[in-house]
């Protein structure tokens, strides 16, 4: 089993005597088993698909299910192939019961050696190289690999609040650079996050310092999030 896929599974929560589980573009079916096996009741989904029960799913259009129906929606390692994230985002959202929980994986293009990588060439983790130009948006290339400041943002205005990051793996290179660079990054992102004038900005700049600080996001070759759906009389405005 990869790291990335463990880490994604360690996110979930136990579920209760009928909670149901959604596994967007669900690939050999790994993730819905080990939730399964974990007692949730899963529906999986791909955008072409002949096995049994699962259902055929194009996630750039609006997602075939009723609002508030899941406890647990997975997508792992797809968002940087579609065409409108804040789209895909905002449909987690509407199938999300409140409270529920959304686990995202995305290769993680701020870690240290990422960083260092786009520097010397102008590309990230998951991005390293240029497209090539034969294919457009439309064609799932992972042409739009998002930083985690950038989907904590989106999600935000979707209704989802990120609470946890889950662990993937770790490069050598990172584990000893991170180190290192730790207090340069540490110490200009308190004063660029410190910024901000409005109290609840503040509150919402101190949660994201967090995570950009956090050894997940600085080593982890995924970043694996964790996100829970807020009431909408419970969401905080920027």
């Amino acid at each position: 089993m990869s790291e990335r896929v463990r880490g994604a599974i360690a996110l979930a929560p136990a579920p209760g005597p009928s909670s149901l589980a959604l596994d967007l573009s669900a690939g050999d079916g790994l993730s819905s088993r080990l939730l399964v096996e974990r007692g949730w009741r899963v529906v999986s989904t791909e955008y072409r698909t002949r096995k049994p029960g699962w259902v055929a799913v194009n996630l750039d259009r609006d997602l075939p299910f009723r609002p508030a129906r899941f406890d647990l929606v997975m997508m792992l390692e797809v968002i940087e192939h579609l065409a409108d994230i804040p789209h895909a985002l905002g449909e987690i959202a509407r199938v999300m019961r409140p409270g529920a929980v959304a686990i995202v994986t995305t290769p993680n293009r701020l870690n240290v050696s990422s960083r260092i990588h786009y520097l010397l060439s102008g590309y990230y983790k998951g991005r390293r190289a240029p497209l090539a130009y034969r294919y457009r948006v439309a064609d799932g290339r992972n042409w739009h690999v998002m930083g985690l400041n950038d989907l904590h943002w989106i999600a935000w205005g979707a209704g989802l609040r990120m609470d946890a990051l889950g662990r993937s793996r770790r490069k050598l290179r990172s584990r000893i650079l991170a180190p290192i660079l730790w207090p340069l990054i540490a110490g200009f992102s308190w004063i660029l996050y410190g910024r901000a004038k409005e109290p609840a900005q503040r509150t919402i700049n101190r949660e994201l310092l967090g995570f950009m600080t956090s050894a997940s996001l600085l080593m982890d070759e995924n970043i694996i999030m964790r996100f829970r759906k807020v009431d909408s009389s419970d969401s905080r405005q920027d």
